[in-house]
């Protein structure tokens, strides 16, 4: 599921970019995200009624649908379309994916199962800019989305083969966009944890969309040498997040190991505005070093609410999953105005400030040790 979805996200602005200039781009990036966030926002009601195994069957057709419009029908309207399906379909995806590992997790081992979950997850990950650099390179677009058509079939099999017995837990609820909005302002403690969800998710769309841009166009880095930079980027969200999870269900908590990732953070983002070599080396342990705090932030932002929330929460699931597309609605918009007075190089300036932010909720925090 993982490499289904990494080996087009390193790709797609720039497939995009084959049919609309980047300024329309970025706005392509603003509405898919506005539309996403209408739809995952009603999909509680469809996975009451129709089950969390039929949704996420759903959702992976849905995929399939994606990738044959842009193979059949690469033109800038049908690719919109597409590119709308395409990101709606993995982020309704992931929401049937924490209910099922939810729906199987005791509370005394979430920072452990999450911690391996997302170890494998980022696994997946890993290899996908090199793998999809290749592929591009060699075969062109088409080869990729087959390739990926070819994936999420074989996950479609593997979720209606284990789990075709589950049980619906939810067929008798409703879920509101208002109500559950309330209860997350009622429950002080997830209230913090989503504030904290929302600088993170901020945090990776600036560095997604930005720095590879930054890197290219401003360093002068190679588009091969960022793929390999990237690469060494993500090996700490597969080295530290099941121990730090091990760590907060044995000993420590969420707040030290959560507060530690954000100071981190912000503290890379600092270096990034002020670092303007071209040094291969030093940039790939900046981001390196970046990605400890994110690694962190993620793995006990999932550990913390998972420990509060049960399957039945499937409303207060789905609304952490929307602080995505808020972010990637949020974050261009707000970069677009820093950029239209400032160079590039402030974004990560205004991004480490940023990051100071979520100081606060995470000091605040009640631990659950």
């Amino acid at each position: 599921m993982a490499v289904s979805e990494a080996i087009i996200a390193y790709v797609q602005s720039s497939y995009l970019n084959q049919f609309y200039n980047l300024e329309i781009v970025s706005w392509i990036f603003i509405i898919t995200y506005i539309v996403t966030f209408f739809i995952i926002n009603k999909y509680p009601n469809f996975i009451a009624r129709f089950t969390n195994l039929k949704t996420a069957a759903f959702s992976l057709l849905l995929k399939v649908i994606s990738l044959l419009i842009f193979i059949c029908f690469p033109n800038p309207i049908s690719v919109f379309i597409g590119f709308i399906l395409f990101t709606v379909s993995f982020t309704l995806a992931f929401i049937n994916f924490d209910i099922f590992l939810e729906t199987f997790t005791s509370d005394e081992k979430t920072g452990r199962i999450r911690g391996i979950y997302f170890s494998i997850y980022n696994f997946g990950w890993l290899a996908s800019p090199f793998l999809s650099g290749i592929i591009v390179d060699y075969s062109g677009f088409n080869t990729l989305f087959i390739i990926d058509i070819a994936l999420a079939l074989i996950v479609l099999v593997l979720l209606l083969w284990n789990f075709r017995a589950l049980p619906n837990h939810y067929a008798e609820k409703h879920f509101e966009i208002i109500s559950t909005f309330k209860e997350i302002l009622r429950r002080k403690n997830i209230k913090k944890i989503f504030e904290v969800s929302f600088i993170l998710h901020f945090f990776y769309a600036v560095m997604i969309i930005y720095t590879p841009i930054y890197l290219n166009q401003y360093i002068g880095l190679s588009w091969s040498e960022i793929g390999l930079v990237f690469t060494v980027m993500l090996i700490p969200f597969i080295l530290l997040q099941y121990p730090a999870g091990y760590l907060a269900d044995k000993y420590y908590g969420e707040k030290e190991i959560l507060t530690t990732g954000l100071i981190i953070m912000a503290l890379a983002s600092f270096i990034i505005f002020y670092f303007h070599s071209y040094d291969l080396l030093a940039w790939a342990v900046i981001l390196f070093f970046s990605r400890i705090g994110a690694s962190l932030v993620e793995i006990m932002r999932e550990t913390y609410f998972f420990k509060k929330v049960d399957a039945k929460d499937i409303q207060l699931i789905n609304a952490l999953r929307s602080i995505t597309p808020i972010s990637y609605i949020i974050a261009p918009l707000a970069v677009g105005l820093i950029l239209s007075f400032l160079q590039i190089e402030y974004v990560f300036l205004f991004l480490g400030l940023i990051i100071l932010l979520g100081l606060y909720p995470a000091l605040t925090l009640k631990d659950t040790k």
